[in-house]
């Protein structure tokens, strides 16, 4: 294209365009026109034909005096640009809309998941019942706190990010406010566990007197001794049947929490042994079948026998949905306190094991470690659990072979939950 063609307008023919009974347009050169509208508008329009479609296509580059001279020609030149090679400008535009649509989706579901917004989360759960309304420890945190990980995802904060906090107390020579934060990062971490934001504690066996020591932190599961000792107390715990089935299923098929919350009858099939997770109620947003154990199976039938919702495994007191992922997890934590919690469960210290405070969330890890105690591949506990597996042994496995694989699992966890509570 030559460049006599381009530009035929000027500011003041723009400008002076009469306006009409019918809408017309005028010719800028380069697929650019100018439409004038019969109600009194001026319109840019890019006017070409698709190399996709071969179909005349027209698009708005925008209103004039919205959009300059200057402006629309530097569009009009993009767009052809695209043409020369072979792209269609509508198709290319749509295609960046919707990318940037991702993007702000991407960036509006990591801001609810930031440090400052889960504190908050936290804080309207549990702080808003403590005298002060969990002011005190807001004002740490806004000091301290937020100016280092305020703005990070939850689910990224690692050990080093706890030690840089603590750093910033220790560095004004206060010890004692260094202790009193590791106290109150703790806590709060506690919470990240319960609402499974988190799969480790960053603080985990960082001592007071040692802050920033170099041991790692452990991932907690429930030792042989444990799952033992955790049979034989669970039904003197106080703890409603519902929810007494509700961790051994967790514990039989490592599910989430969260998962079997917004469990539905209409995804147990009782007579195949399934229990889907939809993908939207999984955590990683892939749909899951978990195949049931006879063990696992029998606690959704004792659960449907006593139903008291036609649609909700786990309703909600009025019926109309589903409980909340923390009922479950709260009466968990609340049985393993020393002292009572005024107001809370006289049942404070009967869930408390050997190896420390554990969470709904550690069954599931546990349900992992006694998988592979018991010979299952490292890939197939990864499938069974619905995790992202990166291995080439997988390449080879076909869809009956990999289903067959996941149902053996499950049914050996299945029997080994059986005998646990048969020695308990």
């Amino acid at each position: 294209m030559r460049s006599a063609q381009l530009h035929k307008l000027s500011e003041l023919e723009i400008k002076n365009a009469p306006y009409q009974e019918k809408d017309y347009t005028i010719n800028d050169g380069g697929n650019l026109y100018l439409n004038v509208r019969q109600y009194g508008a001026k319109e840019w329009l890019f006017r070409y034909t698709s190399p996709v479609t071969g179909k005349r296509r027209n698009t708005s580059i925008g209103r004039y005096p919205d959009i300059s001279r200057a402006d629309a020609r530097k569009i009009a030149s993009q767009n052809r640009a695209l043409l020369e090679q072979r792209l269609d400008p509508i198709i290319e535009i749509e295609k960046q809309r919707q990318t940037e649509e991702k993007l702000h989706r991407q960036r509006k579901t990591l801001a609810r998941n930031t440090v400052e917004a889960v504190f908050h989360e936290w804080k309207q759960a549990e702080l808003k019942n403590r005298k002060d309304g969990g002011a005190e420890i807001e004002r740490t945190f806004i000091k301290d706190v937020f100016p280092i990980i305020g703005n990070k995802p939850i689910s990224a904060v690692i050990r080093d990010d706890v030690k840089d906090i603590l750093s910033r107390p220790l560095k004004r020579g206060s010890n004692r406010m260094a202790n009193r934060m590791l106290s109150d990062l703790r806590q709060f971490f506690g919470y990240t566990l319960d609402e499974e934001y988190l799969e480790k504690d960053p603080t985990a066996r960082m001592r007071k007197d040692r802050v920033g020591g170099k041991e790692e932190a452990r991932e907690r599961f429930l030792s042989k001794e444990e799952r033992k000792a955790f049979a034989q107390a669970l039904p003197k715990s106080g703890l409603l049947e519902k929810y007494q089935d509700a961790l051994w299923i967790i514990l039989s098929t490592g599910c989430r929490v969260s998962e079997l919350s917004k469990a539905q009858w209409k995804n147990v099939n009782f007579e195949k042994q399934t229990f889907k997770i939809p993908s939207y109620d999984a955590k990683n947003k892939t749909a899951h079948t978990v195949y049931l154990s006879d063990f696992a199976l029998n606690k959704f039938k004792r659960l449907h026998e006593g139903r008291t919702s036609e649609t909700w495994v786990f309703p909600s007191r009025d019926g109309e949905s589903h409980i909340n992922r923390r009922t479950i997890s709260k009466q968990v934590t609340d049985r393993q306190q020393e002292t009572p919690i005024n107001g809370r469960t006289k049942d404070h210290d009967t869930l408390i094991l050997s190896g420390g405070h554990w969470t709904v969330h550690d069954l599931r890890r546990t349900a992992a470690t006694t998988m592979q105690e018991l010979g299952v591949f490292p890939h197939i506990i990864q499938k069974c659990l619905n995790q992202t597996v990166d291995d080439p042994i997988m390449q080879t496995y076909q869809r009956s072979e990999l289903k067959k694989a996941q149902k053996e699992a499950f049914e050996k966890l299945g029997e080994y939950l059986e005998s646990v509570l048969k020695t308990a």
